[in-house]
Order: C-alpha cells, then structure tokens, then sequence
C-alpha cells in the first residue's frame, strides 16, 4: 500500500504576519495544501492521512467545506484524518456531524477508535483531541485485533500535555506504521516503523529546515518511508564573520549574496560573529531589510587593543581584569570570549559614570 503521511498543516494560520513580506503566508500554507492534493491527484496513492492539527484553531464551516471538496477530487485515495489539540472538538465545533466525502475516514472519537478498510487489507487506529491538553497516554495501550490486517495508528502527540508516547511501549503493539503528529521536527524511526512528518509549512522561526510530507510503503513484509520536501519556503540560519576592517555596506552586501545563494523566498535567522572596531556600530536595520529576515544576532564583539588599554587603566578595575588575562596568554576560546564581553561591560559601566 502506498501512502502520504502529512499533518500540523495549521490552515488559518497567518506566520510572521508582522512582516509586509508575510502579509499572504496564510494564503500560502493554503495553497501548499492544495498543491499535494493535486500532486496526489496527479500520481495517486492509496491513502493519505493527516495526523491531526489540519486547522490551527477551531475550523469555520466554509473552511471544512473547502477541504472537504479537496478530499473529493481526489476519490480513489482514501483520506484519514483526526483532529489535534488546535483543532480540539470542544463544544459546537463544526467537525461534530460534518458529512464528510465518501473516501474520508475522520477518527472523531475521544476513545482510540478502530476503522477497517477491507479494499486495502487494512485497519487504522487513532482519536481526535476533545481538550487542547490530553496527558494521558492513549497509545500505550491499544491491542490490534487483525494481525493479518496491515495496522496503522494515526497518532497526535509526544510531549507531557499532549498525549505522553513511550515508543519502545508503542512498538510493542506492532502497527505496521505509526503515523506521528504535534512535533514539527520531521525524524523517521524505522526501528520502531513510525514517523513524525513534521509540518507541511514551517510555523515559526523555531522550525529550521526543510519541511514536507513522508511518502511510504506498506505490506505485511515491511515498511519503507522517505522525507519528501514540499514547503513553498523555510527557514534558514546564515552565519557571517565580521573582520575589523568592515563597513556596513559590506556586510548588508555579504548577506545580500548568502540570501541570493539560498534563495530569495527563505526567511533567515543572520547571526553575526567575528571582531569589529571598536568605534564601529552595526546597522542591524539596514540587514534587516535585505530579505526575509525574522531575526538577527549579533555576537560580534569589539577588537580592542588590550595592552593599550591595560597601561591607560592600571590604576582601575578594567586594567586589573584586563591585567589577569595577560597574564595567561595563550587564551582560550573561553577566555577571549570572556575577555572581549567582560572589557565592554566595564568600559559601558564605566561611561556610564561619566
């Protein structure tokens, strides 16, 4: 059996909207949803599932209705799909007695659930949250009833407010595959014969990386599953070192090359390290401006002259700090770090009695 496994699609999200260039990401995270349904609908697969968190908050009816016509083109797949704690059933939620398209299966129930599908030999599993936090471990417990069958648990969860899963436990309920949602980080455990898609777009700028879907197959003989990146964009971290030397034209240009390098619709995470003149502030607007930037850090630090500034500050606090490092040339990675960061606070302090 051939399967796309996705899930924390969040649709109504809007990501980074205090940025211009965000001002359509939650169009986007919508449009990259309709693109792999289209793509399934171009080379077909028997069943797609969706690991819970398809809405980032409560769905309008409109919403389920626009989803649900998605389900429809693509009739020969079947669609399995539960809700997870942002999209929890609470009470008058949409999702209760929605009629769903022939070819969905929603596992609605606030009980694992068991649906058999006889036409793919197989037999999936899951619930859907009722309450954003479930810290019960619902999976630790379930007993297939069809060995025979091909077992699938579609399952939301892995932290301690959101259904805790122990895998070694899981594993011992030997599902054919284990369809993982909640965390955003894709990682497959083919020990265990399960896996975390991650999510189709990236949410925040904690979700470095690429971002996909995971295509597998599944018999009774095994289980074979890849990461196939799909996100319309991510995020990356760019590193740049600061020479003494540098202007800030230089370094807006050096960002400007690295974000050109690895692509123009990313956004970035820029941190800045290396030595700057001391008299030399950065510009940290102007960088901010060259592309999709959500955050910048600067972990420059100033190229003092020590022993000019130990002889015009023995008789201070600065040029007895200073003095102790002096001593113990060569200095570490540590110690200079040290030292740079120690000599600024006290030079700031000091200004600041002045």
């Amino acid at each position: 059996m051939r399967f796309i496994h996705t899930g924390d699609i969040h649709l109504g999200a809007n990501p980074e909207n205090k940025y211009k260039w965000a001002a359509n990401r939650g169009d986007e995270i919508w449009a990259t949803f309709e693109r792999l349904i289209k793509k399934i609908k171009m080379d077909p697969v028997d069943m797609l599932i969706i690991s819970g968190d398809l809405f980032h908050r409560q769905p309008l009816l409109r919403e389920l209705r626009e989803v649900d016509y998605l389900f429809s083109t693509i009739e020969n797949t079947k669609v399995v799909l539960c809700a997870g704690n942002h999209d929890a059933i609470k009470k008058g939620s949409f999702y209760e007695g929605f009629k769903w398209s022939d070819n969905v299966i929603f596992l609605g129930d606030k009980n694992i659930q068991k649906v058999e599908i006889p036409e793919l030999n197989t037999c999936v599993y899951g619930l859907s949250y009722h309450q954003t936090e479930i810290e019960d471990s619902m999976y630790d417990r379930i007993i297939l009833d069809n060995p025979d069958m091909i077992n699938i648990l579609v399952a939301h969860g892995g932290d301690e407010k959101h259904i805790p899963i122990n895998r070694k436990r899981l594993a011992m309920s030997e599902f054919d595959y284990v369809a993982l949602g909640h965390i955003h980080k894709p990682e497959i455990d083919e020990r265990n014969a399960m896996a975390y898609c991650g999510d189709l777009e990236p949410m925040d700028m904690n979700d470095v990386g690429e971002r996909g879907y995971i295509y597998g197959e599944v018999n009774k003989r095994g289980l074979e599953v890849e990461f196939v990146p799909f996100a319309k964009r991510i995020y990356k971290e760019i590193e740049y070192t600061v020479t003494p030397t540098a202007t800030n034209l230089e370094i807006r240009h050096r960002i400007e090359d690295l974000i050109k390098q690895n692509g123009e619709e990313n956004m970035y995470k820029i941190t800045l390290d290396g030595y700057r003149n001391p008299d030399f502030e950065i510009n940290q607007r102007d960088i901010a401006n060259v592309g999709n930037v959500v955050l910048i850090r600067d972990l420059t630090v100033p190229d003092y002259d020590f022993e000019e500034l130990y002889y015009d500050n023995k008789d201070n606090i600065l040029g007895m700090f200073i003095g102790r490092f002096l001593e113990k040339e060569p200095l570490s990675q540590i110690d200079k770090k040290t030292l740079y960061y120690g000599t600024k606070a006290l030079m700031d302090a000091m200004e600041d009695r002045l």
